[in-house]
């Protein structure tokens, strides 16, 4: 087996190498510099000229907040990049999101819920989806949500770097969902993907456990750091962010028989690896 993996350098494709070598799985993992995926004659010219049995599609414009003014450069990356590899009919492996939804509270979200999204990032992602399910390539759309991982910024280690200089933190507790931890992910992602077969089709991935806010989030693991400030849980209206988000982000596996470890026990193992 020959895999190529884009997106080496991001939060989740970061992850995968050194469990790629660990599974004796041999891979490909191009920079963006030796292969940029908006250069779509040397993307063509690369898959031309080499096999590979799988994809794992790990790039990805993931900048919420900035997509609703970066749409031509968010579109190129999560659209017409994919859009362009699809072109070459390899199996490939992709990561989608949450975004695509937005559904009620306290329902846990199953793999074929109506989609409807509720900004452009959101809207980007949906558009790839849809050119999986149309491309007559074997795929497998992955969707995880609420990411953390030792290699990229993240929520994790933004809040412990805010409670390093703030007392008091405003934190939502109006958006529901389960942390995700991109080892776990990759690692489950190899072994349930490259290592055993699969139907095609659309996969909901996290952490299981209990559904938590982002405020909740945070106090767990500020707690764990014996931090005493104060988290002052706000609504998303609060927030005045630039983009609304999902208030539901519970995924339901639906299709596979084993889930992702509890959350806590995966922000455990990540706190001690930071801090």
């Amino acid at each position: 087996m020959k895999i190529l993996l884009l997106g080496k350098t991001g939060l989740l494709g970061s992850e995968f190498p050194e469990i790629l070598e660990k599974a004796q799985i041999e891979f490909v993992a191009p920079s963006h510099i030796e292969l940029d995926l908006l250069d779509f004659a040397k993307v063509d010219q690369f898959l031309a000229g080499n096999f590979f049995d799988k994809i794992l599609y790990c790039a990805a414009y993931t900048d919420v907040d900035k997509a609703e003014t970066e749409r031509g450069l968010c579109e190129r990356m999560n659209v017409k990049a994919l859009e362009n590899i699809l072109t070459h009919r390899r199996p490939i492996i992709h990561f989608s999101t949450d975004y695509v939804f937005n559904a009620p509270p306290n329902f846990s979200i199953p793999e074929d819920y109506e989609r409807k999204t509720l900004n452009f990032y959101g809207q980007s992602k949906l558009q790839a989806e849809k050119l999986l399910e149309t491309s007559n390539v074997p795929f497998w759309n992955v969707r995880p949500s609420w990411l953390f991982g030792k290699n990229k910024e993240n929520f994790v280690t933004k809040i412990l770097k805010l409670s390093q200089e703030q007392d008091v933190l405003k934190i939502v507790g109006d958006q529901i969902g389960r942390p995700t931890s991109t080892k776990d992910l990759a690692e489950f992602v190899v072994q349930n993907f490259l290592l055993k077969t699969q139907e095609v089709g659309h996969f909901h991935l996290q952490n299981s456990g209990n559904p938590v806010s982002w405020a909740e989030f945070a106090k767990y693991f500020l707690k764990k750091k014996n931090w005493d400030g104060e988290i002052r849980e706000i609504s998303s209206d609060e927030l005045e962010a630039k983009v609304i988000r999902p208030k539901n982000s519970v995924l339901q596996n639906t299709k596979l028989p084993e889930n992702l470890r509890d959350w806590q026990e995966a922000v455990d193992e990540f706190l001690g690896i930071i801090l």
